[in-house]
Order: structure tokens, then C-alpha cells, then sequence
């Protein structure tokens, strides 16, 4: 097996610009060693503190109440506060942050945030939702230790009406991310002190192909149920924070999509396919693991830094939409259409891909829902008010030179299909 160090090399020997001037890679010292994570979520229910008007946790702006059509809803009687309950001795743990799946609301909702125990006021970032677009988000807020209690900890969210006909967002799932030092008396009397495993990255077995793996040795590897491998890089921004060359992947219910992978048994491997990637340098990789017989304890690995990608003979562009709509929001048989303009003959291009995420609250009888050029994509399923990320090939004759279209309609009566920021995207290879 290659080293790390060959890894850089060979990237070195293959840098290639950059075509964003996006955040950069995390920076050597930043994850020189992992950390421990002890997760505490939110649990719905009345016995965990949270009794529930509505299956989802809403928030909403206040004018609501009042409002003539929508105050006797069941949405409307949420408080926005959820208890989330943890059992730490605060004076022992590194940190603490608050992890959030988060559907970004009606558009031009105002000022998402919340307060910890009526102590300190946190704002949740914005992206897009007051302009009016779709969103969804999963930010990660750090959180000052003296805001917590061990115990039940009370998180009051709260927004503003802004532009929005009725200011709402929902909280799909929280979490309470608290840092463990090494010196935790836990995890010394779980064997975890010296518990130190690393990603291993090396080139291969394809042209275009990262393999990545573990390293652990034999005690490690026992203690492992899983692992799920993140990547630093420029690409679509499927978790819809705005930000194209990041941390990429988010949570759905918990789990891990939209990452590199995950693997169950030792040596943890898998390949990482980046033929439909932008040449670029300075991506990263690292690993999030879960502990067995510890479900609520996670480590998140050092990462490896430093990693290029050349595209082979080729290049590889991606194509946001143009004249978008604003929201991009279907429903009651309204159609909504954006331009995606390509600048390129389609008989160049070797692969195509379209990446979308939506909110899908239903096509109604609409067979082909969603379409490009005239041809139907599946981005949505059963309408379960759920976000749902699709990368679904395109074929290369399907295209044009030019204007392309992309249209959506929906015709039932509620909610509909929303397309989330930062909208449908086309990456192309091309010679």
C-alpha cells in the first residue's frame, strides 16, 4: 500500500488550477490528531421532554397566531422549544456545538436562530431563505460551555415573518456534539485514551481514482462499526450551505449521504471515483467512526491534506441555472422553468451528470414532474416532505448548444415540489 506521502508526490506532479476562489483546504495543524464526540439527539415525546402538536418540530414567526386562515392549525401550536437532554460533568468536556438538519422554510422567512437556556442567542447562518429561495441547511454552531446544563437543556428557536406569507422552518433532527478531552475518565475506562486511527489515501487503481482506507491496528479495529469518509473539494453543494469547495455530505435522519462513503469491515476500504470533478489541489479526506456497543460515541479522524486531482485528457465544468425562479417552487399546476446555458457542442462531451436536491412534498398526478430538455428525471419520490439528493446521468445528445430548460410542475393542492438552493446543476466532461 502506498504512503500518504506518495499520495503527495504524485498530486504534486499533477497540480492543477483551481477554479474557484472558494475557502481554502483546512490547514495542516487544524486536524493534526481526531477527537471524541459524544452525540446527544433530540427525541420527540412528551417522556423526552418534547411534546409535539405537529409529527415535525416547526418554528414559527410570531404573527401567525393571528394569522386568518393559518392560526388553527397544528403548526401554528408549536412553541418552537425542544429539550434536549445530556448527562456531562461540564467541567470536564473540550467543547460543545449544536448540529442541525434543517428544512429552510417558506421563503423569505428572517432571522433563523435560538437561545440555550435563556442564556445566550445564536443566529443560524443564512442561505438564501430570506431572499426567497429554497433551502436546506446542516450547520454545526459552537456553543459556549456556561449556555449548557447537565440535564435537560431548553433550545428555543425562533424566526421572523421577513418577506414570507407565513415566517416557518423545520428542525428535522438536533443534535448536542460534546468534545471529550483525551483525559475524559469515560473513555480512559473504555481503552479509548491512546485510540488514534488515521485515513490512509493513495492514488489508484484507475487514472482518476483515489483509494481510501484506515489505518488501526488489531485493538482499533475492534472497537470499529463503521466509517464514513468525508471529502474536502470543489463540487456541487449538495448540502446547500452556498459554499461550493468544502466539506461536502450532510445527515438525512441521522445518517450519512452526499459523502464520499462508508465501509463496515476492516480494512475500511473504498475507491473514490473523480472523473466528473474539476481539476483542483488542496482537497482533503477524513473519517468520521462509530464506536461499537457505544452508538452515542464518535471520533472524527486527522485529516489528510494536501490531495490534487488532474482530469485526465479532459476537462470537467459544471452549470448552475440561469433566469431561476424565485422560489423555485411548484405546486396547484403552475409550471416553473430555468435556462441552463451551455457553451459547449454537446458532440464533445464524453459524460454528463445533473445533480439536484429537492423538498419533495408531492408531484400530485404529474407523470413527468420534473424535465430536461423534455426528458423526465426522477429527483423526487412519495411526496413525504423530505429532501432528496439525486445525481442521475444525462445523456450527451439530450443537450443542446445553447439554452437548455429545465421545468417543473406539480398540481396538488398543498405544499408541492421545491427545487433547494443552490438548484439544478450540469457537470459536463468534455475533450
Amino acid at each position: 500500500m502506498a504512503s500518504v506521502n506518495s499520495v503527495m508526490i504524485w498530486a504534486l506532479l499533477s497540480a492543477a488550477p483551481m477554479a474557484f476562489g472558494q475557502p481554502p483546504a483546512p490547514a495542516e495543524g487544524e486536524f493534526t490528531r481526531g477527537r471524541f464526540l459524544r452525540l446527544w439527539w433530540f427525541e420527540a415525546g412528551i417522556e423526552h421532554g418534547n411534546p409535539m402538536p405537529n409529527p415535525r418540530f416547526r418554528v414559527n414567526a410570531p404573527e401567525v397566531v393571528l394569522h386568518p386562515s393559518f392560526a388553527y392549525r397544528s403548526e401554528v401550536r408549536a412553541s418552537g422549544m425542544m429539550q434536549l437532554r445530556i448527562q456531562e460533568d461540564l467541567r470536564l468536556i473540550e467543547g460543545a456545538e449544536l448540529y442541525l438538519e434543517l428544512w429552510g422554510g417558506h421563503p423569505g422567512t428572517a432571522n433563523k436562530r435560538f437561545t440555550v437556556n435563556g442564556r445566550s442567542t445564536y443566529k443560524i447562518p443564512e442561505v438564501g431563505t430570506e431572499q426567497g429561495h429554497c433551502t436546506h441547511q446542516y450547520p454545526r454552531i459552537k456553543l459556549k460551555r456556561t449556555d449548557l446544563v447537565s440535564g435537560y437543556n431548553a433550545i428555543q428557536f425562533a424566526c421572523d415573518q421577513g418577506k414570507s406569507f407565513w415566517g416557518h422552518f423545520i428542525v428535522d433532527n438536533a443534535c448536542l456534539r460534546i468534545e471529550l478531552p483525551r483525559s475524559h475518565p469515560d473513555l480512559a475506562k473504555a481503552g479509548l485514551t491512546d485510540f488514534d486511527p488515521r485515513v490512509d489515501v493513495f492514488p489508484g487503481p484507475g487514472p482518476e481514482t483515489f483509494t481510501i482506507s484506515l489505518q488501526a491496528d488489531a485493538s482499533e479495529v475492534a472497537k470499529i462499526a463503521r466509517v464514513d469518509y468525508w471529502g474536502f473539494y470543489e463540487g456541487y453543494d449538495e448540502n446547500g450551505d452556498g459554499v461550493f469547495r468544502d466539506w461536502h455530505g450532510f445527515t438525512k435522519n441521522r445518517l450519512p449521504t452526499g459523502h464520499l462513503g462508508s465501509a463496515f469491515e476492516p480494512p475500511f476500504r473504498l475507491h473514490w471515483d473523480l472523473a466528473m470533478l474539476p481539476a483542483q489541489r488542496d482537497m482533503a479526506v477524513r473519517a468520521t467512526i462509530t464506536l461499537k456497543d457505544r452508538p452515542n460515541l464518535t471520533y472524527e479522524t486527522a485529516a489528510v491534506t494536501k490531495l490534487v486531482h488532474q482530469v485526465g485528457g479532459a476537462q470537467v465544468r459544471m452549470y448552475g441555472v440561469s433566469d431561476k425562479p424565485v422560489p423555485f417552487w411548484s405546486r396547484a399546476g403552475k409550471a416553473r422553468t430555468a435556462k441552463l446555458e451551455l457553451d459547449l457542442d454537446p458532440s464533445r462531451i464524453e459524460r454528463a451528470e445533473l445533480h439536484t436536491v429537492v423538498w419533495d412534498g408531492g408531484r400530485g398526478s404529474v407523470a413527468d414532474y420534473f424535465t430536461l430538455n423534455g426528458r423526465a428525471f426522477p429527483v423526487a419520490a412519495e411526496g413525504k416532505h423530505d429532501v432528496i439528493y439525486t445525481v442521475l446521468p444525462v445523456p450527451p445528445d439530450l443537450l443542446r448548444r445553447g439554452r437548455n430548460e429545465i421545468r417543473l410542475l406539480s398540481d396538488t393542492e398543498h405544499h408541492g415540489i421545491e427545487i433547494l438552493e443552490p438548484g439544478p446543476t450540469l457537470v459536463v466532461r468534455y475533450r
